[in-house]
């Protein structure tokens, strides 16, 4: 009898792999996808890799929070990766 074997593999983790070009912020969500904050100043986006869920309109104090508040209770699951 066996225990702790995992047969499936594990996706990496979001806190490990390099950040895209461009973010500034990112927030994990609760299950495991990632929201993303691009730009500074007025000039910022936040876009939750997991529902699409995404703001332009405010600065980047206030998207910072929107995007935080956001990852603390999406429950969509990480997009799969794409393979060419």
């Amino acid at each position: 009898m066996t225990h702790g074997i995992r047969t499936t593999p594990m996706q990496p983790s979001p806190g490990t792999e390099p950040w895209p070009d461009g973010v500034t912020a990112r927030y994990l969500t609760v299950a495991g996808a990632t929201v993303d904050v691009r730009g500074s100043g007025d000039n910022v986006s936040m876009t939750c890799l997991g529902c699409d869920l995404g703001y332009s309109a405010f600065g980047e104090a206030r998207t910072r929070e929107l995007a935080q508040g956001h990852a603390e209770k999406c429950r969509a699951l990480p997009r799969p990766a794409v393979t060419g």
